[in-house]
């Protein structure tokens, strides 16, 4: 019996797997990123409204930085914020000119004191 020589791989069949996983990912990523992927939510006909206290963080144009009405240096920012509960809700609104290092060394205040639950306030764009 004679062994037959094995010279080269058939790669057609890797090739056919490999345009159709590539036909799924392209598929799905459309979708993604356009987010035409519709949704209808169901609807309730009772609500339930929290007092949600929220803190208030303002940082204005030149650095400074006012929590609930008094304003504080950025070095007793730890201290003060230490003080809160971790599931404070807190307010952050900064000025557009904001230094972005104040900005930066804000918010690794927070992430510091694992303080998670931070919204920043944006005005809409017309």
């Amino acid at each position: 019996m004679r062994i037959k020589k094995f010279d080269s791989m058939n790669v057609i069949p890797f090739i056919d797997i490999m345009l159709v996983l590539l036909a799924i990912v392209l598929t799905f990523s459309t979708f993604i990123a356009q987010g035409r992927i519709e949704l209808t939510l169901p609807k309730s006909t009772t609500t339930e409204q929290k007092d949600l206290k929220l803190k208030e963080l303002i940082i204005d144009a030149k650095g400074n930085i006012t929590f609930d009405k008094t304003s504080i240096k950025l070095e007793n920012l730890k201290e003060v914020l230490s003080t809160l509960a971790k599931d404070t809700n807190i307010s952050l609104r900064a000025d557009e000119n904001t230094p972005f290092k104040t900005f930066v060394q804000v918010i690794d205040t927070f992430k510091e004191l694992k303080l998670e639950k931070i919204s920043i306030v944006t005005e809409l764009k017309r």
